[in-house]
């Protein structure tokens, strides 16, 4: 053991007291918030020591963090880590049935690669040395372990989250700051801390650098833990949890044309948009709403939902019209949002087309205009990031006329998001499982997808997870079910008066009250119920706004810049690419070319078009770069996938300007 002495003490106080200062006159330039929060902070329990050894160590409630020398920890830590990271590797979900243009190209940047070097392959699964492009750091301690990393490797975007003020201060007087942020700068990234807050923070926080920086930064994202304590693990294991999510929605520029299309017909036709909620009153606000989705739970409540029809505002979601159809029961509402032509020949096969003419269509702005024919009227909900809303809030106030909060991805999610914004305060779900327990049993009895003859039959579901059951310790679930259930969570969370009920027996919603509808108080009849509800569509909806103006010109105008916009991506995939590296610069400077139209009132059209393919076809060529360690082998793939990009990408501008005024293909 080394027992220091006063004086050497004296001597590393001051210098630990110096790279404090010397760090807050870093944070006080670049992150002035850091900055404010330690100016005056004065810890309480977690402290800087001189252990026996006579190495600077950091104590809380009388117990060292670090049992041995905290640098050669940190060492051997970071010694394991480059043998085996925890790291997340992106890739886009393969079915049998290629439907779009898309789908076919990024097949081939797939099966280019397995042709090359097999779908298993050693460097895969190692942290490469050439550059970590993003790492999320939990937990900074003394910041050793920091150090050790970017000596060994380069590192583009580093995010550090501390859930604990008081070990970051600790760190404060160990680590260089602007070293590190001057190490990731000079590769064309950034330092992002974090300091306190809690996981759903901390991967909100992830997102929000993705959306700024491009999402094929994920393509492999390192996860790095330094310490194990409640809040590091419950970020690790919510990260590792919900990485898929961080890699989705982002849409395709095929969803785009048939948006701009479907929005340019509803437009032509003078469907009414909704209005923002302070633009009208909804005297039924007080009335409750059920919320029909198509989950194989619908079943148990189709009798009670039809003796309370008369009782409640029903709005059915998608597919489970056919069910509450069958069931003798006449929504006032549907509701849909899907882009596809497919959805026409749906809804026609439902039958019942005398009472189709009965009920009213809610539906996004994106939605194939041929269905509303099949209905007694439709009115239009606009859809938030979105092509066709984008190029719309041109020319209309987008505060009197925004879209609908968490309406995505699936049909109750705009169904829910609907029932919010029209102002009612008490939502019922049926049906809205999220979930299953038997793969075999995944929606309604009489839905379409049990049906032989239906192109969307579906024997079996194949679950990806499971989550807490409703009523139930687990139930099964997809990524885009369990997508879903996030959303409506979220939009929940950002509507405190609304209160839900769940019926489902599905998945958990986390703000929903489960319910059973044997301790369901009486319904009492809604007097005058049509009338109160036309009342409600006229002061809700208008279609004052769109005025005399020729939209299709409008965005005809706007062709050319498309045409130049994509030339300038495509001239970026011409030059020689020598490593994954350098490819990593070019997606950076792709992405921030298109990310300069973002929030701008004549440019988000522009950005809403490319950003999903860009975000996408960056991030499956980068994720497969991975598996090459052979440097002759990954140039040749890289150059082969940029050349395939730039031919999608003009093949892409052909058919904007085919098919930007035609109804969905698809």
């Amino acid at each position: 053991m080394t027992q220091l002495s006063g004086f050497e003490i004296d001597i590393q106080t001051k210098i630990l007291r110096a790279t404090f200062l010397k760090n807050m006159a870093f944070f006080q330039q670049h992150m002035p918030e850091i900055y404010q929060l330690y100016k005056e902070f004065e810890p309480k329990k977690v402290k800087l020591t001189f252990d026996s050894n006579g190495e600077v160590n950091i104590v809380t409630d009388g117990n060292l963090i670090y049992a041995n020398s905290p640098k050669a920890e940190s060492i051997k830590q970071v010694d394991a880590y480059f043998k085996k990271p925890q790291q997340f590797a992106a890739s886009i979900s393969r079915t049998g049935t290629l439907t779009y243009e898309h789908e076919r190209q990024l097949t081939k940047f797939y099966d280019k690669r397995i042709e090359n070097v097999g779908s298993e392959h050693s460097a895969s699964l190692k942290a490469t040395l050439e550059q970590l492009d993003f790492i999320s750091l939990i937990g900074i301690g003394l910041g050793y372990h920091i150090e050790e990393l970017v000596q060994r490797t380069k590192i583009k975007h580093l995010f550090i989250w501390e859930p604990d003020k008081e070990v970051f201060y600790c760190a404060m007087h160990t680590l260089d700051f602007q070293a590190i942020y001057s190490h990731c700068v000079d590769h064309s990234g950034e330092v992002t801390i974090q300091i306190g807050g809690n996981e759903n923070q901390f991967v909100n926080k992830i997102k929000k650098l993705l959306k700024k920086n491009g999402a094929f930064n994920m393509s492999r994202l390192f996860m790095y833990r330094h310490y194990h304590s409640v809040a590091t693990d419950n970020g690790f294991k919510t990260l590792t949890q919900l990485c898929y999510r961080l890699l989705s929605g982002f849409g395709f520029f095929e969803d785009e044309i048939m948006s701009i299309s479907h929005t340019l017909t509803a437009v032509k036709h003078k469907f009414p948009l909704l209005k923002a909620p302070a633009l009208f009153n909804n005297n039924l606000s007080e009335m409750p709403v059920f919320i029909i989705g198509n989950g194989p739970s619908l079943d148990l409540h189709l009798e009670f939902i039809k003796n309370n029809q008369e009782n409640a505002i029903i709005f059915t979601c998608g597919t489970a019209l056919k069910a509450v159809l069958d069931a003798g029961i006449i929504p006032d509402f549907h509701v849909e949002m899907e882009r596809q032509a497919a959805t026409y020949e749906w809804i026609d096969n439902v039958g019942h087309k005398d009472k189709l003419k009965m009920i009213t269509i809610l539906a996004l702005n994106t939605v194939y205009s041929e269905i509303y024919s099949l209905f007694k009227d439709a009115y239009i909900v606009g859809k938030p990031r979105d092509g066709g809303m984008d190029f719309l809030y041109e020319y209309i106030d987008v505060s009197d006329y925004p879209g609908a909060y968490a309406c995505n991805p699936t049909v109750s999610n705009a169904a829910t998001a609907f029932v919010v914004r029209l102002g009612f305060k008490t939502m019922h779900l049926f049906g809205v499982d999220y979930g299953f327990k038997d793969e075999t049993k995944h929606h309604a009895s009489s839905s379409l997808h049990n049906q032989k003859d239906y192109h969307g039959y579906k024997e079996r579901v194949a679950s990806a997870f499971s989550v807490k059951g409703n009523f139930c310790e687990k139930v099964l679930t997809t990524q885009t079910l369990d997508m879903s259930r996030a959303s409506l969570e979220l939009l929940l969370e950002a509507s405190p008066s609304v209160k839900c009920f769940n019926y489902s027996d599905g998945a958990f919603i986390q703000l929903t009250h489960p319910a059973k509808i044997e301790s369901v108080e009486p319904f009492v009849k809604i007097i005058n119920k049509s009338g109160s509800l036309a009342t409600l569509l006229s002061n809700a909806f208008s279609s004052e706004i769109y005025g005399n103006k020729d939209f299709t010109k409008l965005f005809e105008q706007k062709l050319n810049i498309f045409k130049d916009i994509i030339g300038e991506l495509c001239k970026s995939c011409r030059g020689e690419v020598k490593n994954r590296v350098e490819l990593s610069l070019l997606f950076s400077k792709q992405y921030k070319y298109i990310l300069q139209f973002d929030n701008t009132r004549e440019g988000d059209v522009y950005f809403r078009f490319i950003n999903g393919t860009l975000n996408y076809f960056q991030t499956e060529i980068m994720s497969n770069t991975f598996y090459f360690d052979d440097e002759k082998e990954q140039r040749s793939y890289i150059n082969w996938a940029l050349g395939l990009f730039e031919q999608h990408l003009d093949w892409l501008f052909e058919e904007l300007k085919t098919y930007y005024n035609k109804p969905s293909k698809y």
